[in-house]
This record gives C-alpha cells, sequence and structure tokens, in this order.
C-alpha cells in the first residue's frame, strides 16, 4: 500500500467517511474548505464582520446579485448588523467544492426570506487560494435565480 492511499485511507477514517478508495482518494483540503464555507454562512447570517476580515483575502472582491463589483471594504462595510436585511428559513445546499492545486471553487446555492417577507434564492460562486498555507476567499459572485 503507498503512502498517498494509506495517507486517504486515515484522512476518511478521522473524518468517518469509511475506507478510500485507490480511485477514489479522500481530499484532505475538502473538509477544511467546506468548513470555511459553512464559516461563510454563519458570518453572513450574524453579521459577522470580525470573521469576515479573515476569510477574505486583502484582494478579495466580490460581484454583486445585482451586478455591482466591490472589494473587501466594501464588502465588510455591507456586513453591518441589520445591512442587510435579517433572514428566516435560510437555507445553503447544492454545494460542490472543486479543487484545483492552491485553487479551490465552492459553488452552492442559498434560499431565504428577508425580515421584510421578499424571498430570495442566489447561485454562489466563491473563489478560495491557498498563500503560505492557509486557505482564504479572493472572490465572490452572487447570481439571482428564479428557480431551482
Amino acid at each position: 500500500m503507498n503512502n498517498k492511499f494509506l495517507a486517504a485511507a486515515c484522512a476518511a477514517a478521522t473524518l468517518g467517511l469509511g475506507a478510500a478508495r485507490a480511485d477514489f482518494p479522500v481530499n484532505p483540503d475538502e473538509a477544511i474548505l467546506q468548513g470555511l464555507n459553512r464559516d461563510n454562512v454563519q458570518a453572513f447570517l450574524h453579521s459577522d464582520v470580525a470573521r469576515y476580515r479573515e476569510l477574505l483575502a486583502d484582494d478579495f472582491t466580490a460581484i454583486l446579485a445585482d451586478g455591482r463589483l466591490i472589494d473587501k471594504a466594501d464588502f465588510l462595510r455591507l456586513q453591518r448588523p441589520g445591512l442587510p436585511a435579517p433572514v428566516l428559513d435560510f437555507h445553503l445546499d447544492q454545494v460542490v467544492v472543486r479543487q484545483y492545486g492552491d485553487t479551490a471553487l465552492i459553488q452552492g446555492r442559498i434560499t431565504y426570506r428577508r425580515s421584510d417577507g421578499v424571498f430570495t434564492q442566489r447561485r454562489t460562486l466563491d473563489v478560495y487560494v491557498r498563500r503560505a498555507g492557509r486557505w482564504q476567499a479572493v472572490s465572490r459572485q452572487l447570481t439571482p435565480t428564479a428557480g431551482p
């Protein structure tokens, strides 16, 4: 058994994923990236500017659902408590993590109802880059959708 397969099997057992197969190795970065995605959602739900400062690279940019391109400073200003309106019935699904070396894409779909009753559904795409051993988001795109 080679060392890569053994490491993948150990990672799978640690994460509770069962035995790893040689044709489908476990990616240890995926658990880290999934955790960062969960942190991102929690930062959104709680307007946690401090956590966003850690999650987002200094050169972060976002394309908002209305088409505006903003930088990290502008993004953090939008995260003040009460902005955007608090959300109800939040759901995240269809999450897919794809890694390409030190770059990863995380796609998903979010749905929620704002406190003013407006239903919102968006596709999300976050781009993460590993720099000096640390993953940070460098880009986000939010695309409004009419249905699943």
